[in-house]
């Protein structure tokens, strides 16, 4: 009987989704509360780097009210000297203070905050934003939208007609292979794994809405795209992929044309899309009396000198180097495109056009990251491909791919291993440094 239920519930992918964010939490609670070789701050600094720019709304609005972050000067660097301590604010003048980050994240992760206050709280302790509880919240936060993704991704999977095994194969080799995981379980407090979540959710009801064009679907869809805008404003390239869930171009355009002659449902959609937005302007209106600033200020793209090769390829951050389970999602193209070409022309586009624009930022290499972490929102992308990779290829090919997979996923894992321990190096990295890290979990 138990054998039985076992295996009706490994046939169903939910159980699949349950197991993966399990082995996560195991893992957070190993490394990040428990272990006390990784340090014993490791439990106060998941919260870190861009991380803090982006949580520091929370306390800013419910504990301190205080939307030019004085707080960063008193409470995070006199108080909490067992995390890592960043000033993310930026001055306009003596009295306009702001951060470059965008709201987004914080909303992501509001309801964890409030839980882990509201419990701080409650049982009396230190309730300053900064104790390890609130970090746990965000970790936790991080795993919620882990699990969303998961869950969105294999529905979108089944609209390529995807079957089981290959919706787990290759949605979980490409979550545990890559920084994917890492960036869930380790810097949960960066905006990828969130844009991520709301990214599959969106090309989910955008499959619905190309469909059944009505009032809900479209509110759905604005709420959704304004609030990955709101997350990272460059999300907004997700809607260069919406025409890979038809079969056709002119069934694309047939459906824009359906939607153009509803104006009220597209008129709503695109003010649900534009409420959601104004949230990050009224907080500018607050911060510096003024409705919009480019708060990047003196960072940037340079689209003449874009870094394409290097972004894809090179030892410091190349995507493939790093994430290399996704250079079978480019032989998968192949196979895709033997049913339908169309589908696979306006991958080929819109993946150009994607690292084009990400790789024309002034920093290509985004900084102390693990691999090209601005590709994990679009991680959906490359899973397609691969998908449709294992489920064309034939008996023999499918085992020898798998094997590959394998392989991929398990230096992935390894990498990962190296990066926390300081082996492959956050910013640096060159051949020799790679030639003596591959394959070994220290330094030979």
């Amino acid at each position: 009987m138990v054998i039985n239920h076992l295996k009706n519930a490994i046939k169903n992918f939910n159980f699949w989704v349950t197991l993966s964010f399990l082995i996560s939490l195991v893992f957070v609670i190993q490394y990040k509360f428990l272990d006390d070789t990784v340090g014993h701050n490791q439990k106060y600094n998941t919260i870190v780097s861009d991380g803090k720019g982006y949580y520091a709304y929370l306390p800013a609005i419910f504990i301190y009210n205080d939307l030019n972050f004085g707080f960063n000067q008193t409470v995070e660097k006199h108080n909490h000297p067992e995390t890592w301590y960043t000033d993310y604010r930026y001055k306009l003048d003596k009295k306009r203070i702001f951060t470059k980050y965008y709201v987004g994240t914080a909303i992501a992760y509001s309801p964890f905050f409030l839980i882990a206050h509201g419990w701080s709280l409650m049982m009396g302790w230190q309730a300053d934003g900064y104790t390890a509880i609130y970090h746990g919240s965000v970790l936790v936060a991080a795993l919620f939208y882990m699990v969303i993704t998961l869950i969105f991704m294999g529905k979108i999977l089944d609209f390529y007609r995807i079957n089981h095994w290959i919706k787990v194969l290759s949605i979980l080799g490409a979550y545990f292979g890559t920084n994917w995981f890492y960036y869930t379980t380790w810097e949960a407090s960066l905006s990828h794994v969130y844009s991520a979540g709301v990214i599959a959710a969106f090309f989910y009801y955008a499959i619905i809405f190309s469909k059944d064009i009505t009032l809900k679907w479209g509110l759905i869809i604005g709420v959704l795209l304004g609030f990955i805008v709101l997350l990272r404003p460059l999300n907004i390239l997700v809607v260069l992929f919406l025409p890979l869930f038809h079969y056709k171009l002119f069934s694309f355009i047939r459906w824009v044309k359906s939607l153009i002659a509803k104006p009220v449902i597209l008129s709503l959609s695109f003010l649900s899309f534009l409420a959601v937005l104004s949230i990050q302007f009224i907080i500018y209106k607050i911060q510096i009396d003024q409705w919009y600033i480019y708060a990047y200020l003196n960072e940037g793209f340079n689209f003449l000198k874009p870094h394409f090769f290097n972004f894809l390829f090179s030892i410091r951050k190349g995507f493939f180097v790093y994430t290399p389970l996704f250079l079978l999602s480019i032989l998968g193209l192949v196979s895709w495109a033997k049913f339908n070409s169309f589908q696979v022309l306006w991958w080929i586009l819109s993946v150009i056009i994607l690292v084009y624009i990400l790789s024309s930022w002034h920093m290509w290499w985004y900084g102390g990251t693990f691999g090209t972490r601005v590709l994990i929102e679009y991680y959906i992308i490359w899973i397609i491909p691969l998908a449709i990779l294992f489920q064309k290829a034939r008996r023999y090919s499918k085992f020898f791919l798998v094997m590959i997979t394998c392989f991929f996923v398990f230096n992935g894992v390894l990498q990962q291993y190296q990066y926390r321990k300081g082996i492959i190096h956050y910013e640096n990295m060159n051949w020799q440094m790679y030639k003596e890290a591959f394959l070994h979990p220290i330094i030979p």
